[in-house]
């Protein structure tokens, strides 16, 4: 009996603590709503890499593109490279970057330290052939299914290139020419099949 009474006392206190919790206090503000922490919104802050800032985002490669798509994709990395090459020899940039080492003097050090920060906005792969995605080695694999039965001989995937693409590499250790010629004839109609999984 006393551990009824005890337990219905302790019953009553926490339902009148509750209560007391659930009243509206003369303290809250006039809509009777919970108080609220208000803080200064955010203050903007700059883009967090400076050389996509400057010359963009990246763009995602496709396998349907343009050459001039293809070339445009390319300028902003090729201004980056114009730009922290030729920088070095107080000229300002072509626009180009095609050749590197010329822009920088022909120093292979230079070179290579731009080409390492540039590559931050050189585009990206397609996603079919980037490393980055699961199925790509599948992908790859298809094309020199489909090279295979158009004569290709010598056909071989290559590492992901410094650019994060699989590649493939035509012609073999005795660089055959047949391979060569009828890998590059070849090459994109068997990207296209691949990719819609037609086997035409």
């Amino acid at each position: 009996m006393h551990r009824s009474l005890t337990a219905a006392a302790g019953a009553l206190a926490l339902l009148a603590a509750l209560t007391a919790c659930a009243a509206p206090s003369s303290d809250q503000g006039g809509d009777g709503g919970i108080a609220t922490l208000e803080t200064a919104a955010p203050t903007p802050t700059a883009a967090a890499d400076p050389l996509v800032a400057k010359y963009g985002e990246p763009v995602r490669l496709r396998l349907d593109m343009s050459d001039e798509e293809e070339a445009d994709a390319w300028k902003p990395r090729d201004r980056c490279l114009a730009d922290h090459t030729s920088a070095e020899q107080g000229t300002p940039g072509n626009d180009g970057g095609d050749d590197v080492s010329a822009s920088s003097g022909g120093d292979p050090a230079k070179s290579a330290e731009a080409e390492a920060l540039c590559q931050r906005v050189a585009p990206l792969p397609p996603w079919e052939l980037d490393a980055q995605n699961p199925d790509a080695l599948q992908f790859a694999q298809r094309v020199v299914d489909c090279l295979h039965e158009r004569g290709v001989r010598e056909v071989e995937i290559t590492e992901p290139d410094a650019f994060g693409q699989i590649n493939l590499a035509f012609g073999g250790d005795a660089n055959d020419a047949a391979s060569i010629s009828l890998g590059m004839q070849y090459v994109d109609a068997c990207m296209v099949s691949a990719s819609d999984g037609s086997t035409e």
